[in-house]
């Protein structure tokens, strides 16, 4: 899972790697997400243009009725995603990419990890976003909404939890982001590259118990770093 990050970005040098267009909105860097929270996302719309844009975190389905949904939903499985009513038409169309400076997972043992690059460059992720409408509301505005794809976990981060994100490389990116490619042709394949992005790009060290915000929060707790 993935419910937790860091994002201190360079949003100039993230719209260029994406050839994506920035939007108005982006949030301020932190280094202590959660989801509910806005976020900044990478998506194509109707025309093949990729914005560079603010969302919530969490994917409301264009038929809920409300904001708040029974379930959490900052997280989707890949490997079920295009199965999920919840997640199918996004995981079809309406891919996205999620740049982070890095995240946080939790051991059995309720210790904290901070994943990052190895070269600490930014950490592309793969996600899916929905548009979603308030009901019953005078001049509603709609809300682009997102969540992390997820994946059996390996290398490094399997020795901290059993899933992780799914990470992308710039090569990639597009082909994900390519609203005319079903979804069906794309995540089982870039599951597998998110693996092997993994096992040679991602390391890990425990931090402190995770309060308030700051660059602290991403520093080592102690001497053990775990590296590939």
């Amino acid at each position: 899972m993935c419910g937790r990050f860091a994002a201190e970005l360079d949003y100039p040098e993230i719209a260029r790697m994406l050839r994506a267009q920035p939007s108005a909105g982006l949030p301020e860097r932190s280094w202590n997400i959660n989801p509910t929270q806005t976020i900044a996302i990478v998506g194509q719309d109707a025309h093949g243009v990729n914005h560079l844009a603010p969302a919530y975190w969490s994917l409301i389905p264009p038929t809920a009725e409300s904001q708040q949904l029974p379930y959490p939903t900052f997280n989707a499985r890949i490997e079920s995603a295009l199965n999920r009513p919840t997640f199918a038409q996004a995981a079809q169309h309406n891919r996205a990419i999620i740049p982070v400076s890095g995240y946080y997972e939790w051991s059995a043992d309720r210790k904290p990890y901070y994943f990052h690059a190895n070269d600490n460059q930014p950490l592309l992720l793969l996600g899916l976003y929905s548009w979603w409408l308030p009901r019953n509301h005078d001049n509603a505005t709609w809300l682009l909404t997102t969540t992390i794809l997820t994946r059996d976990s390996v290398g490094v981060a399997a020795h901290v939890h059993d899933r992780m994100p799914v990470l992308c490389d710039t090569d990639h990116a597009q082909e994900w982001l390519n609203r005319n490619i079903p979804g069906g042709k794309l995540l089982s394949a870039a599951s597998a590259r998110g693996a092997e992005l993994s096992q040679a790009r991602l390391a890990c060290h425990q931090v402190a118990p995770l309060r308030g915000d700051g660059p602290e929060l991403t520093a080592p707790y102690d001497e053990m770093t775990l590296r590939l």
